[in-house]
């Protein structure tokens, strides 16, 4: 194992290190039992993020789910602190809150806003917000923006519900070179600067409720296409505003700050849910403090990796995680992946998402003959596989439909395909749902082709409804939720004829059907939100077991 974790060290693993690669094997995954629900530890749940943008995805949907669950169901109170910030997270929680994903108990909050900061606020600065009074100032409209030309360059502010939002600074050639952003109620938060030629800011500062700076991050240009630019020094200011201290480095030294306010030696879970996070995390140990890391992806490089070919962002995890440390990963299988490479560890915990609260719809008629596919419209989900094999079903099975559910940017390529193959009154593309357990449960069976996964809900939404799955035999998931032959099937990745060989067999034999629907029913007692609920109490309860002050 410690010639394993070495070449984890490297960045690139040579050729003879493949030829030993190939000779680990997972271990069988094991399925641990769901524990009885019992009270969970007196304890604060804080939820390290990247960041959270407008239009955010299924990662950042199951985080508030669970912190829902969590104090619903143990009533724990959560903090999602957002370490990048974002001038639009204030809309984003706003859009939370209106659709009703951001519970009781659960507050979000940028990393500045936990950071220490005993000063009074004073008044923002007035700034003119009806039109002539900015046309008076010499500001003309572009759009959402409000111009104004300078002898050095210009000027653009965006205004939003009458107050100042931002205002980009550009020189006389057109180059942005300074931005400065505001919250909704007018108070300035931060200061950006770019260099000339350069498309990522130089220099972030970020301010004190009295106005003056807090602390601020010195970046490197970024050297490489895609490369992202890296923090090289923090520099802290006191509560007039003077330079305390600057340390090369990273974030950390903020973040370690922020959440040392936050918890107040409070006993605390501390969850890492971004691998982005996790030099922050790795560094920062209280006694008042446990962590854990949740594996959302896949740790390998790709689909089809060996078992340490692993991603740079998970081999810097794995190389640094202590054994006080707890990791959680969505599947059995994946859990198996690591082991194989790291050894089993009693820290190695599989938590998988809590399905949805839905209803059964039971009063929906079943539709023989029908099948459903779930997903975005994305290169992964793998879609035209899909249509592939049911242009073959139709074959066996003329009077059979296809109902494809999800929108992305494949909708074009794959309606040409289905007119292609010339199955357009079979097969067709419904676009996004906002009933998909209704769609399951008119459903005979629900097809899925993806070519990876990290724990697909699509699956124990299906199976709620009472229908059955056929799918590729991926990482992760489908072997963790589908039971062969109890209520779907799986077959080998990337093997269209036996997709619909499989997908035949059971709209052509409704005794068939009728087992696998049968075979369906259990899948809340594992997946439900009291079974969730019941894992993550227990992980909080090992991991709180001997804090300062915490309950076992």
């Amino acid at each position: 194992m410690a010639d394993r974790l070495r070449r984890l060290g490297r960045q690139q693993v040579s050729r003879a290190d493949q030829r030993v690669v190939g000779k680990l094997r997972s271990p069988a995954p094991r399925r641990d039992p769901v524990p009885e629900l019992a009270p969970p530890p007196d304890v604060l749940h804080v939820v390290l993020v990247e960041g959270i943008p407008m239009e955010f995805g299924g990662r950042t949907a199951s985080i508030l789910a669970k912190c829902r669950t969590l104090y619903e169901q143990g009533g724990i109170r959560s903090v999602v602190l957002v370490r990048n910030h974002a001038h639009t997270l204030p809309r984003a929680v706003e859009g939370m809150r209106r659709r009703g994903q951001l519970s009781e108990g659960v507050e979000v909050r940028w990393l500045m806003d936990a950071y220490p900061d005993a000063t009074e606020a004073v008044a923002p600065a007035a700034t003119p917000e009806a039109e002539t009074e900015l046309e008076a100032a010499g500001w003309g409209r572009k759009g959402r923006w409000w111009v104004r030309d300078t002898t050095e360059g210009s000027v653009r502010r965006r205004y939003r519900g009458g107050a100042l939002e931002l205002e980009d600074t550009f020189d006389a050639d057109g180059a942005r070179v300074g931005r400065e952003e505001y919250d909704p109620e007018g108070r300035h938060r931060r200061s950006l600067t770019w260099d000339v030629g350069s498309h990522h800011p130089r220099e972030h500062v970020y301010y004190r409720r009295n106005g003056r700076p807090m602390y601020a991050l010195t970046h490197s240009s970024p050297t490489g296409h895609g490369e992202r630019p890296r923090e090289r020094s923090v520099t802290f200011f006191d509560e007039q505003g003077e330079v305390e201290s600057t340390q090369p480095g990273s974030l950390a030294p903020v973040v370690h700050r922020a959440l040392d306010a936050l918890t107040q030696s409070r006993p605390t879970i501390l969850v890492v849910e971004a691998r982005q996070a996790d030099p922050d995390a790795l560094t920062y140990r209280r006694d008042h403090v446990r962590t854990c890391y949740v594996a959302h992806n896949s740790h390998l490089a790709h689909p089809d990796s060996e078992v340490d070919d692993v991603r740079p962002s998970f081999r810097r995890l794995f190389r640094r995680l202590d054994t006080g440390a707890a990791m959680v990963f969505l599947t059995d299988s994946q859990r198996a992946d690591a082991e194989a490479l790291l050894g089993r560890r009693d820290s190695f915990w599989v938590i998988p998402h809590a399905a949805p609260a839905t209803t059964s719809h039971t009063e929906v008629e079943r539709e023989p003959g029908l099948v459903i596919m779930m997903g975005r419209l994305a290169p992964q989900k793998r879609t035209d596989h899909g249509i592939r094999a049911f242009a073959t079903v139709l074959e066996t099975c003329p009077d059979a439909r296809l109902e494809i559910y999800g929108e992305g940017m494949r909708r074009g390529e794959l309606q040409q395909l289905i007119d292609d193959l010339g199955i357009g009154g079979s097969v067709t593309l419904e676009g996004f749902t906002t009933e998909p357990g209704r769609q399951y449960r008119r459903a005979t069976l629900c097809l899925q082709s993806s070519r990876f996964e990290g724990a697909p809900m699509v699956f124990v939404e299906a199976l709620r409804q009472e229908c059955p799955i056929v799918s590729y035999d991926i990482r992760y998931g489908p072997a963790d939720i589908v039971d062969d032959g109890v209520n779907g099937f799986l077959v080998p990745e990337g093997d269209i004829e036996d997709l619909a060989r499989r997908t035949v067999q059971v709209l052509d034999d409704p005794a068939l059907a009728r087992s696998l629907r049968a075979g369906c029913e259990g899948v809340d007692e594992r997946f439900g939100q009291e079974a969730f609920a019941a894992r993550w109490f227990e992980l909080f309860r090992t991991l709180a077991a001997d804090l300062p002050t915490g309950r076992g």
